[in-house]
């Protein structure tokens, strides 16, 4: 199978996962998308290390997304649990031979994507799927280039630019802050994504 794979920290999940999971089978033709909630992220650079969430509050409310193209994967929480994209995709690959798989990256990554440890070998080595974000839709695939020091863009590297994609700019950290606020979430997660936050008391 054609899997694409959307890491992230899941705190909590919302529409806007969903969103680019649902366009990323039709527009790039995967079979099934995979939401891979990381386990931790102080191995990463400074710049992407964040408090998280209990990891087992953040796999269930992504289990609550799935639907019969849209699967949740605790495969960093049990086997990479530094949670770095390129050991992921090497070892998905050394289990997984039998299907091929895409790494989703929103084009907002890609001022620091440089960063990443790896990064040129997942550029060269690996499937990597660029989703635009709301303000980065016109000339993306210069911006892609340009963040992925690319003279051309080769055939290991789709970018999703279709003007009928759907683009949302909701975020976990903002909806975290509404919780605080007291203020509803009703229209960024799911009913069940709702319900788990409040009997869990997350956020407050």
């Amino acid at each position: 199978m054609k899997i694409a794979i959307l890491g992230g920290s899941f705190d909590p999940p919302h529409l806007g996962h969903i969103l680019i999971a649902r366009q990323v089978i039709e527009q790039a033709g995967m079979d099934q998308v995979w939401l891979m909630p990381n386990y931790s992220t102080t191995s990463h650079h400074e710049v992407f290390q964040k408090k998280l969430s209990p990891v087992e509050d953040r796999l269930a409310m992504a289990r609550l997304l799935e639907d019969e193209k849209i699967k949740t994967s605790d495969f960093e929480i049990e086997y990479n649990k530094e949670s770095l994209t390129i050991n992921t995709l090497e070892s998905l690959t050394a289990r997984n031979a039998e299907n091929t798989f895409y790494w989703i990256t929103g084009s907002d990554k890609l001022e620091t994507f440089h960063l990443w440890d790896d990064w040129k070998k997942i550029v060269s080595n690996y499937h990597l799927i660029i989703f635009p974000r709301e303000h980065m839709l016109w000339h993306l695939e210069e911006r892609v280039k340009e963040g992925l020091q690319l003279q051309t863009i080769p055939e290991n590297v789709i970018v999703l630019q279709n003007k009928n994609l759907i683009l949302s700019n909701v975020s976990s950290t903002a909806i975290r802050e509404r919780v605080r606020q007291n203020l509803p979430i009703d229209f960024l997660v799911l009913p069940t994504v709702e319900e788990y936050i409040k009997k869990n008391k997350l956020y407050k």
